[in-house]
């Protein structure tokens, strides 16, 4: 370590530090002289780029003290358990992700609830279904198997569509389908929830809902007579400034976290990856999801409020992402969707 000055510091915890920041450029993609001068910009093609490639010490559970050459026992303990990949927690800004996995930290991607992706005919039941073929189930490409029903029979299947959207396939509601993803118990009080949905409605009458739970209480819908998406959570209802866009799809986020103060702060919305202010006006958006939630509905409100139009992707996560891992997410979703 000598050629980059880092055994020549005074402190244990200067050093593991430095030592830190190498690695992690390394991580990055950046080029590291052997004097420790780090040069270039994050770089995914390289052979030892890595997608947790950003360090936190709080997540060391015995980090050097500042100005010492101690470390206290459990300074900084991990009380639910071990992280994975720590002290690799975070993930650097990307702006055209090519996967889900190097958008986001391993430990964030090991923990998604659900994954639907229209673009894998793999992921339909049957396999592989012929253009405008209806399906019996979009499997849930998460390791959780929250996988996606039809609500009913054969008329109220949704249908597989073949180069809808970047020369990639979808899901179509009719405005008469429905799917419902049953049991889904970690909804239940949960006090984190993040779902994105690339989509296109093409009709907004019937005050249709893009998700909801079956309390009600939580998910996308849409006021006809306003015009305006509402965003639902807790029993906080949010009125959007977004009006529906029949001809386009559009990248739908949404984010609660019960542990934050004020409703704006609790249950937030974004459009194409811009963040939009809600009007809450008297409801409030709770700490936990309702303990009643054990379904998810999508396209449908337990069978009533049918959608219309296309999804191309929905991911589910229940817990808190960072906002570099919601921005990582919608560029991977506008990177693959071209959007």
């Amino acid at each position: 370590m000598s050629a980059n000055g880092i055994s020549n510091l005074t402190y244990k915890a200067d050093r593991q530090v430095a030592k830190l920041d190498l690695a992690q450029a390394k991580r990055q993609g950046k080029v590291v002289a052997r004097d420790g001068t780090i040069t270039g910009s994050v770089d995914t093609s390289k052979p030892y780029y890595r997608s947790n490639n950003v360090y936190d010490l709080t997540s060391l559970p015995n980090p050097y003290d500042a100005g010492t050459n101690t470390s206290n026992a459990d300074d900084t303990p991990n009380t639910g358990g071990l992280l994975i990949a720590r002290p690799w927690v975070g993930v650097v800004s990307l702006a055209a992700p090519t996967t889900l996995a190097e958008a986001l930290p391993s430990e964030t991607f090991v923990q998604l609830e659900s994954w639907y992706d229209g673009s894998d005919s793999s992921s339909f039941t049957p396999n592989n279904p012929a253009d405008g073929a209806t399906f019996t189930q979009w499997s849930d490409k998460s390791a959780f198997a929250h996988n996606a029903n039809p609500i009913g029979g054969a008329t109220t299947r949704a249908s597989y569509q073949t180069n809808e959207l970047n020369t990639l396939s979808v899901v179509r509601f009719d405005g008469n389908d429905g799917l419902s993803i049953n049991p889904y118990s970690s909804l239940a009080n949960a006090p984190a929830l993040a779902i994105f949905i690339v989509m296109k409605m093409t009709s907004a009458t019937g005050n249709p809902a893009v998700f909801v739970t079956n309390s009600g209480a939580t998910g996308i819908t849409y006021d006809s007579a306003a015009g305006k998406f509402l965003i639902k959570a807790a029993s906080g209802i949010g009125t959007s400034t977004v009006a529906n866009d029949s001809t386009a799809f559009h990248i739908h986020s949404f984010a609660y976290d019960g542990t934050q103060t004020g409703n704006a702060n609790r249950l937030k919305y974004r459009y194409d990856k811009t963040d939009v202010t809600l009007n809450f006006a008297a409801t409030t958006v709770g700490s936990t999801l309702s303990a009643s939630n054990t379904t998810l509905y999508i396209g449908n409100n337990n069978g009533t409020n049918f959608f219309t139009g296309d999804v191309a992707e929905f991911l589910v996560f229940t817990h808190v992402l960072t906002s570099t891992e919601i921005s990582n997410v919608e560029n991977y979703l506008s990177t693959k969707w071209g959007l």
